[in-house]
C-alpha cells in the first residue's frame, strides 16, 4: 500500500494543500517549521480513512486521497459532494467497494505520536470501541478474528511496546535477535509479570471480588482466554489486594488483584503454545489491556554484560522504548498492506539513532514485514533523520506570508550534503551558526567591503576580525575568485533572516551559480 497524492482543503490551516508522494519509496519524511501543518496533515489523512471505513463522520473538509494497493489505483474524494470512490479510474458504487474492501482498502492504518496530545489518538477511538464491543464477551474465536481483521485503524500506545517485545521473545527470529543485540544490547528474555486488577465488570462486594480474582472476575472472550493461558503457564500465581490509585486525584482504596509470573523462557514458551505466531499472541495480550483487566505488564531482559534480569522494559531509556514500540508494531503487522503514520517518532532518540533511524526502519521492515506493501510516512524536525535520504523521499511544508501551506521536494538530495548544509539547504535556516556569531560575520563583511573606512571603523574591523579569528573564522582567503564572491555577497545579512521556503532556497542556489559565472567572465575594457 503506497500513498500517491493527497489533496486537503479546509482542515485547520491546510487550504488547497497538494502533496505528491513518490510511491516507489518505502519512507517519506515530512519536515517544516512548527505550525506549518505536519501533524494536521497526518490527522487529515487518518480522518479520511477512518470515515470511509466506519461509514460515518464524513470529514467536513474537502479531500482527495490517491493510493496504490497490489497494483490497483484507488481514489477517495468528496470534491464533487459526497464520497466518490474510483478504482483504476472508474467510479464504483459504495456497495461494491464494501464487498471488495479487503482488495481495495488498506489492511492497516497505523498511527503514532510521540507527544502527549490525544488529537491523533482520538481519531482511532471509533475503531477501538467497535473492536472492544465485538470481543469483550465473545467466545467465538472465528468471530473475534473477523473483528480484528475489520479493525483497520490501530493507534500505538505506550503499553504496546512491552507487549510487542514479549510477543517477539515468544516467537524469536535470528535476524531480529541480531538487530536487538546490536542496536539495544538486548540478548534474551528473562521473566515477565502480568499484574491483573478487578475490572469495571467485576460483580459483588470486596470479599466476592477477592474470591473471583483467580477466575479473572468471569472475563470472557480473548481477554479471558489469554488470562487463563497465562495462569496455566505461571509460577505460583497469587491473588492479592492492592492500591487502586492511578494518580494523585484518586481516593485511596483497595482493589482485588492477581499476579501471574513467567519466571523464565520455559514458562513463556508454554504460554505461547496456544498461539500460531507473535502477531496472534500480541493481539491476545492487547485484549487484556483494552478489556481493563491488567494494571501493568512488565518484561525483564538480559543485556550484554548483564544477565541479572534486573533490567525491565520500564528501565530502558525513552528512546529505546520508543524505538522498540515502533519496530515491534511494524513486526507484528507483517503480511498486512499497511500505511504507517508516525508523528515525530524520533523525538527521544540520541543523535546516532536519529542519524540511522530510517535505516533501522528499512532493515526492520525488510526483516519483519513486506516492504513493498508498506508506506511509512513520518514527520520530523531533525536534520539527522533525513541526512541519508534522496529528495524524492522528503517533502517540505512551508507557509507563505498569507498563511498558505505548500508541500515540495527540496531542490537537491540531503544525502551527502552533511549536517550543517542540511540545516540551510533543506530546512531553510539562513545560517547554521548561532545568531551572535552570524551577526559578527555580517558586521565584518560590511566593514571589510567599505573602501573608505574611518579610523574608528578600521579599529572596529580589527576588533571584529580578532573575535572571529578566535572562533576560527577569517575573511581572508588566497583564492581571488572566492574573495570576489565574498565581496559581492557582502550586503546579504543572515542573522535575522526568516526561514526560507524550498523555492527560495533553490532560487538562492541558482543565484549563487549565476554570480560565480559572472565573476569568471573576463573584464570588459572601456
Amino acid at each position: 500500500m503506497r500513498l500517491d497524492k493527497v489533496y486537503i482543503d479546509g482542515f485547520k490551516n491546510l487550504k488547497k494543500l497538494e502533496v505528491d508522494f513518490d510511491e516507489s519509496v518505502l519512507t517519506t519524511v515530512i519536515i517544516g517549521q512548527n505550525g506549518a501543518g505536519k501533524s494536521n496533515l497526518m490527522e487529515a489523512i487518518t480522518e479520511v480513512f477512518r470515515a470511509v471505513d466506519l461509514r460515518r463522520g464524513e470529514p467536513k473538509f474537502q479531500f482527495r486521497v490517491d493510493y496504490r494497493i497490489d497494483g490497483i489505483k484507488v481514489a477517495l474524494s468528496n470534491l464533487q459532494g459526497g464520497l466518490l470512490i474510483e478504482v483504476n479510474g472508474k467510479e464504483v458504487k459504495r456497495s461494491e467497494f464494501e464487498r471488495r474492501k479487503t482488495e481495495w482498502f488498506p489492511d492497516l492504518v497505523f498511527g503514532y505520536y510521540s507527544g502527549g496530545s490525544r488529537r491523533l489518538e482520538a481519531l482511532f477511538d471509533g475503531h477501538q470501541r467497535r473492536y472492544y464491543d465485538a470481543i469483550k464477551t465473545n467466545d467465538d474465536s472465528e468471530a473475534c478474528a473477523q473483528a480484528l481483521q475489520e479493525r483497520r485503524l490501530f493507534y500505538c500506545r505506550p503499553i504496546h511496546g512491552v507487549l510487542a517485545l514479549l510477543a517477539y521473545f515468544a516467537f524469536p527470529e535470528k535476524a531480529v535477535s541480531k538487530e536487538l543485540a546490536e542496536k539495544l544490547k538486548v540478548t534474551s528474555f528473562h521473566s515477565a509479570l502480568a499484574h491483573f486488577r478487578e475490572p469495571w465488570f467485576a460483580k459483588g462486594g470486596k470479599e466476592k471480588k477477592a474470591e473471583e480474582a483467580a477466575n479473572f472476575w468471569g472475563a470472557a472472550g480473548p481477554a479471558g482466554r489469554t488470562a487463563r493461558a497465562l495462569q496455566a503457564s505461571a509460577f505460583h500465581p497469587i491473588a492479592l489486594s492492592g492500591n487502586s490509585i492511578d494518580d494523585y486525584r484518586d481516593k485511596q482504596q483497595l482493589e482485588a488483584q492477581y499476579a501471574v509470573f513467567l519466571r523464565n523462557q520455559t514458562g513463556l514458551k508454554k504460554f505461547a503454545e496456544g498461539f500460531k505466531n507473535d502477531s496472534e499472541l500480541f493481539y491476545a495480550l492487547e485484549a487484556l489491556d483494552i478489556s481493563d483487566l491488567v494494571r501493568d505488564v512488565q518484561v525483564w531482559v538480559t543485556r550484554e554484560k548483564d544477565s541479572s534480569g534486573d533490567i525491565g522494559f520500564a528501565d530502558l531509556s525513552d528512546g529505546e522504548r520508543q524505538l522498540l514500540m515502533a519496530m515491534g508494531l511494524i513486526r507484528v503487522s507483517r503480511g498486512k498492506r499497511a500505511l504507517f503514520l508516525l508523528d515525530e517518532p524520533d523525538t527521544h532518540l540520541n543523535p546516532h539513532w536519529q542519524h540511522s533511524y530510517l535505516e533501522l526502519i528499512e532493515e526492520w521492515t525488510g526483516i519483519a514485514s513486506d516492504a513493498k506493501n508498506c508506506h511509512i510516512i513520518l514527520t520530523s524536525h531533525n536534520p539527522l533523520t533525513i541526512s541519508a535520504l534522496k529528495r524524492n523521499e522528503v517533502r517540505v511544508l512551508s507557509t507563505d506570508d498569507e498563511g498558505h501551506v505548500t508541500a515540495a521536494q527540496p531542490y537537491t538530495d540531503p544525502k551527502g550534503m552533511g549536517f550543517t548544509a542540511t540545516l540551510t539547504e533543506i530546512f531553510g535556516l539562513p545560517s547554521s551558526l548561532d545568531i551572535e556569531t552570524q551577526r559578527l560575520i555580517d558586521e565584518r563583511n560590511e566593514l571589510a567591503h567599505n573602501p573608505k573606512k574611518s579610523d574608528a571603523q578600521e579599529k572596529e574591523l580589527i576588533a571584529v576580525n580578532d573575535q572571529l579569528a578566535r572562533l576560527g573564522f577569517l575573511f581572508e582567503d588566497r583564492e581571488p575568485l572566492y574573495q570576489d564572491f565574498l565581496r559581492a555577497w557582502h550586503d546579504v545579512r543572515y542573522a535575522d533572516k526568516p526561514t526560507l521556503t524550498p523555492a527560495l532556497i533553490e532560487a538562492r542556489h541558482q543565484a549563487m551559480k549565476e554570480l560565480i559565472k559572472q565573476l569568471q567572465q573576463p573584464a570588459v575594457k572601456a
